[in-house]
C-alpha cells in the first residue's frame, strides 16, 4: 500500500473531501476519443483502490457515472476490496453516489448520515464545482509519464468548467512526491 494508516484531518461541520486523479504531463485526464484508457499504470490502480477503502462514501458526476459506473459499482463489490475495508474498520459495503448540483446540500447531508472521509472521483466538472465551493481538502494526483496533445473540444484538464480569478486561485501545498517506476504520486492539500 502506498498511504498505509492513512489519516484525515478532522473538518468542523462537514465531512472531510478529497479527490484522486491521473494525468499525463501534458495535463490530460481525459481523451473523448476511444484508445486512450487507462492513463495510469497498475500501480496507478492499485493507489485508486486504496484511497477508496479510507472513504466513507464515493462520489462521482453524472458524465464519470455514465462512462465508468458499472465498472466502479463492479470493483467495489470484490471481495478483495470489502476485506481490505472491513480491516479498516469501515463497513465493507461503500456508499456509492451520483453528484448533485446543490454540493452544500450534499456535504450537510453527508455530515449528517456521520460520513467523515469522502471521496470525489469526478470527473473534471464535479471537481472544479466542488473547489469553486471550497470543498476539496487534499488532492491525490498521478502523473502519468505521457503527453497526449490536444485538439478543440477532445480532450478533458483536472478541473473543467470554472476558471478562477487570478486573485482567487487554489493554492495547493506539497503533502508527499513518492516517485514509482515513470510515475509520480502526488499528495496535496487545498489551502481553502
Amino acid at each position: 500500500m502506498l498511504y498505509p494508516k492513512l489519516k484525515f484531518p478532522i473538518v468542523s461541520g462537514r465531512p472531510f473531501f478529497y479527490t484522486n486523479f491521473v494525468q499525463t504531463v501534458d495535463g490530460k485526464v481525459q481523451v473523448k476519443v476511444p484508445g486512450y484508457w487507462p492513463i495510469g499504470s497498475k500501480i496507478d490502480y492499485q493507489v485508486l483502490t486504496e484511497l477508496r477503502t479510507y472513504a466513507d462514501c464515493l462520489i462521482h458526476g453524472k458524465n464519470l457515472y455514465l462512462e465508468f459506473g458499472d465498472i466502479t459499482k463492479k470493483s467495489l463489490q470484490k471481495e478483495e476490496f470489502k476485506k481490505l475495508r472491513k480491516k479498516l474498520g469501515k463497513d465493507p459495503n461503500l456508499p456509492f453516489i451520483v453528484g448533485t448540483h446543490d454540493l452544500k446540500k450534499l456535504s450537510s447531508d453527508l455530515y449528517k448520515k456521520g460520513y467523515k472521509n469522502v471521496l470525489v472521483e469526478g470527473g473534471p466538472t464535479l471537481l472544479g464545482s466542488f473547489l469553486k465551493e471550497d470543498l476539496i481538502d487534499e488532492i491525490f494526483l498521478t502523473i502519468s509519464p505521457k503527453i497526449f496533445g490536444s485538439e478543440q473540444g477532445k480532450t478533458l484538464t483536472l478541473v473543467e468548467g470554472v476558471l478562477f480569478p487570478p486573485n482567487s486561485t487554489k493554492k495547493l501545498k506539497p503533502l508527499s512526491i513518492k516517485p514509482i517506476n515513470d510515475e509520480l504520486f502526488l499528495r496535496y492539500s487545498v489551502e481553502n
